[in-house]
């Protein structure tokens, strides 16, 4: 009899040690969505900001989107000073419906399974960029490069 109510309370403690583990990690993998689906908003939110600036061909805005490196990739690239005026070299043949088309060419985001930069995949759009790849830097989503 006494073997059977130690059974009893073993039994009992097992289920309850494995319903505080159970959820404990139903917890935590909700932290973790949820944190993911915070930085994929993040994510989303910088590569249309970007879009539009560039669409809008406001190159302080664009830029101030960008990471240190692109900034400078793009102004030498388009033989420029600084950034903005390269932004502004880069979309200045655009037309009123071309830069519409680019503002809203936003199409989806994902982080890949390893790496450290977000993507930002782009519609058809005028100045062909496909793709946006973007890196954190002081909590914040800056483009880094694109294709």
């Amino acid at each position: 009899m006494a073997r059977t109510k130690w059974l009893d309370k073993g039994f009992l403690l097992f289920f309850v040690g494995l319903g505080l583990l159970s959820a404990i990690a139903g917890i935590v993998l909700f932290s973790a969505v949820q944190e993911n689906q915070a930085n994929l908003g993040a994510l989303e939110n910088s590569g249309k900001a970007f879009l539009k600036a560039l669409g809008s061909g406001e190159g302080d805005e664009a830029c101030a989107l960008m990471t240190r490196t692109a900034r400078s990739e793009l102004a030498a690239a388009q033989r420029k000073d600084t950034c903005p005026q390269a932004v502004e070299a880069f979309t200045g043949a655009l037309s009123d419906a071309e830069r519409d088309e680019l503002a809203g060419s936003y199409a989806s985001r994902f982080f890949p399974r390893n790496g450290s930069l977000g993507h930002v995949n782009v519609d058809d759009n005028p100045l062909q960029i496909s793709e946006l790849m973007l890196s954190e830097v002081d909590g914040k989503w800056l483009v880094a490069e694109w294709h």
